[in-house]
């Protein structure tokens, strides 16, 4: 009796173990993409690492795990402050060149901003619910000119994805600077974001995750098609670290189509 009583008792610790044993196991998280443990390592294909060379060697490194975007506000923080970058080709080759962020003077939702690009453009975004950044107009200093985007279309948004595709068709249309009334040109673009991947990036500044993302434009405005690429690699806290600038729309109406502008950050 005293033996049935035993080895009832060790059956039963036996089984409160392996029931046990079975919670632990579904009860684990599971290790599914996107989450802290995970990441999509996504090496850079030729094309995109021969468009990349004219950052100089060293500038871009090895490719890191990429996951998809959570907070748009810390990879391109739309702060009031200056960034200064080195230019690395074209006609100002050599210079520094400064970007200003900040708010438009006569907004007031808080949503509103402006970065000035040199001495030469300013961009003007709109950030959206959910995180989402949209460019709605520029400007060219030099020509003096306002290209108006309709609808407004996505530069980053939180949920985008490594390896993923987002693909807008706005229609432009490019006024006199100084007489908003007075339409030159018109058009349509078809715009491509896609998230490249995530890379680790050497500049002046210092060493920098990033991810990358690439911009394609196709078109035509006026007289001029439009048909170009642009890299943007976007470190938390900091913003644009490097990058391979895309024309703007008043470029193909009015400069050399060729000219590109790859710029690394000397400090922030």
């Amino acid at each position: 009796m005293r033996l049935e009583k035993v080895c009832s008792l060790r059956f039963f610790l036996i089984l409160v173990m392996v029931l046990l044993g079975s919670m632990s196991i579904v009860g684990a998280p599971s290790k599914a993409y996107g989450d802290s443990v995970s990441g999509k390592i996504i090496k850079l294909q030729a094309e995109d690492r021969e468009a990349l060379a004219i950052l100089g060697k060293g500038v871009v490194s090895q490719a890191l795990p990429a996951k998809p975007i959570t907070d748009t506000a810390k990879l391109m923080p739309l702060n009031e402050g200056k960034w200064t970058y080195r230019v690395l080709a074209g006609e100002h080759k050599g210079t520094n060149q400064e970007d200003i962020i900040a708010r438009p003077k006569h907004d007031e939702s808080g949503r509103s901003w402006r970065r000035v690009v040199g001495k030469k453009y300013i961009d003007y975004y709109q950030v959206r619910d959910g995180g989402k950044i949209d460019m709605a107009s520029e400007v060219d200093l030099v020509e003096d000119v306002l290209t108006r985007y309709t609808p407004m279309f996505p530069v980053m948004f939180n949920g985008m994805r490594p390896g993923e595709k987002n693909e807008v068709e706005t229609d432009i249309r490019v006024y006199d600077l100084h007489d908003p009334t007075d339409e030159k040109y018109k058009g349509h673009l078809r715009v491509t974001h896609t998230y490249v991947g995530a890379y680790e990036v050497l500049v002046p500044a210092g060493k920098y995750q990033t991810i990358l993302i690439k911009s394609s434009y196709t078109g035509k405005v006026g007289p001029a098609s439009v048909n170009d690429v642009g890299y943007m690699f976007y470190a938390k806290g900091v913003g644009i670290v490097a990058c391979v600038e895309r024309s703007h729309v008043a470029a193909f109406l009015f400069y050399d189509k060729k000219t590109k502008t790859p710029k690394i950050l000397l400090h922030k």
